[in-house]
């Protein structure tokens, strides 16, 4: 008997973490006073049954943070669903008085509460010390910092970090201390010894930089043509290296540069990935490096199977790719620069038939 209440003690409060919305919600986001993360579901849908457990332990762990974790019945209320674009089923969303986010990443307690934590932090905040600095940079690998910059600027950014503030984050910085202006500066390596300074350095203002990778890049063009600052926003949002899954791979198949897997465990080849994603000169124009644990990541990119152990290196816009062998990454890299390494795929005709057949045989099995 005492099992059985202490269970069911367990199971209304993880109940009581979450909250069953209905057709009002979302009539007027303003009203909301946080961010909801919700969960819209059908009540016959089996993978919304599976992820019932998750999302009650995630109610709890957040019940201490500014997050109303909820969850919607789509077919019951099927216009509160259609209002955020609700296709199937479940689909999560993190809804605010000023943002929108869809999420695609993979359906665990951790990855869901991360997505949430940072997802619901302020869109734009203001960095006036160093230590402020400090605290974001031990979270994140890519921050973009502004300073000096007009109010049609500042709105733009500010647009702007309503779509990725679960990515990366937007600051503009009011402190000379923090953001040093150097004529001579555009793209400095950081120097971890003197703990972020004076690699927070900008040639001008006004100007934004990103610090990644361990090294600091600006913006070169007009920080008022907001269309231009986006697209070098969104370009640069990334680390270059990164462990991949479909959510961090699919927006890089869209930034217009070659991307080098790699498929296996080998520890050393990681760490080689992780070497060559702060050391290349051309990094910021080119490469992305990305370790995956399923082939099928790029199995689908390149419509064929792919061992365990393998190094390729595809180009999203050619769909050409080619693979690292027995020189190692960085000369199959210089190769493929100058024009030597064997390129395989495309778009041509016989490329096509290829993508066509492993399709059909995708399907087959």
């Amino acid at each position: 008997f005492l099992r059985s209440f202490i269970t069911i003690v367990l199971f209304v409060c993880a109940t009581a973490s979450v909250t069953e919305l209905g057709q009002e919600f979302g009539a007027d986001l303003n009203d909301l006073q946080q961010p909801h993360l919700v969960m819209f579901y059908a009540p016959w849908c089996g993978h919304c049954r599976a992820l019932h457990p998750v999302w009650y332990e995630l109610g709890n762990r957040l019940s201490r943070h500014p997050v109303t974790v909820g969850k919607l019945d789509a077919t019951i209320y099927r216009s509160a669903a259609e209002k955020f674009n609700v296709k199937g089923f479940p689909s999560i969303r993190l809804i605010g008085s000023d943002r929108v986010l869809e999420y695609n990443g993979d359906r665990t307690t951790s990855s869901l509460f991360e997505f949430a934590t940072k997802g619901s932090r302020p869109l734009f905040p203001v960095i006036g010390s160093l230590g402020k600095l400090r605290d974001i940079k031990r979270t994140e690998d890519v921050v973009f910092l502004a300073k000096g910059i007009t109010e049609e600027t500042r709105e733009c950014l500010r647009l702007l970090a309503t779509t990725i503030v679960h990515e990366t984050v937007i600051a503009e910085v009011t402190n000379d201390a923090v953001v040093t202006v150097n004529k001579e500066a555009v793209a400095i390596k950081i120097d971890e010894s003197t703990d972020m300074r004076p690699d927070m350095t900008i040639s001008k203002v006004p100007g934004v930089i990103v610090s990644k990778d361990n090294k600091v890049f600006e913006f070169t063009g007009d920080t008022n043509d907001c269309f231009q600052l986006k697209e070098w926003v969104e370009s640069e949002r990334f680390a270059a290296f990164q462990v991949g899954s479909y959510p961090i791979i699919h927006p890089l198949l869209f930034l217009k540069r070659v991307i080098v897997f790699y498929y296996g465990t080998n520890e050393a080849k990681v760490r080689e990935l992780q070497e060559l994603a702060e050391t290349i000169e051309t990094l910021n124009e080119s490469f992305y490096f990305i370790h995956v644990d399923k082939a099928e990541y790029i199995e689908n990119l390149v419509s064929n199977y792919v061992e365990v152990d393998t190094v390729l290196i595809y180009n999203p816009v050619t769909e050409l790719y080619s693979y690292a062998e027995g020189s190692g990454i960085k000369q199959a890299l210089a190769d493929l620069q100058s024009g030597r390494a064997t390129l395989y795929g495309g778009t041509g005709v016989w490329a096509n038939c290829k993508k066509v057949r492993y399709m059909i045989n995708f399907l087959e099995y």
